[in-house]
């Protein structure tokens, strides 16, 4: 069953929304007690149900700030 976060997030991912409002959503979602793990998850998920390239793209754009692989000011979670 998908959660209110989930799907905001993947709504952001499929908009025109600018990443660093991505990262905004992201550490909302932080705050509110949602783990690195489960956002990670999610997004491996939601990966392998897309066929377009350029959102497959986005997606790991957006599993990069999760994971850490990203510049400091954009990180999300800390190890």
């Amino acid at each position: 069953m998908r959660t209110s976060w989930q799907s905001e997030l993947e709504a952001a991912i499929r908009s025109d929304m600018p990443l660093t409002e991505v990262v905004s959503l992201l550490r909302e979602y932080k705050n509110e007690g949602i783990k690195r793990e489960q956002a990670y998850a999610f997004l491996e998920g939601l990966r392998a149900n897309v066929s377009e390239e350029a959102l497959e793209d986005r997606i790991l754009e957006v599993a990069d700030f999760v994971a850490g692989f990203c510049s400091p000011h954009m990180k999300v979670w800390t190890p």
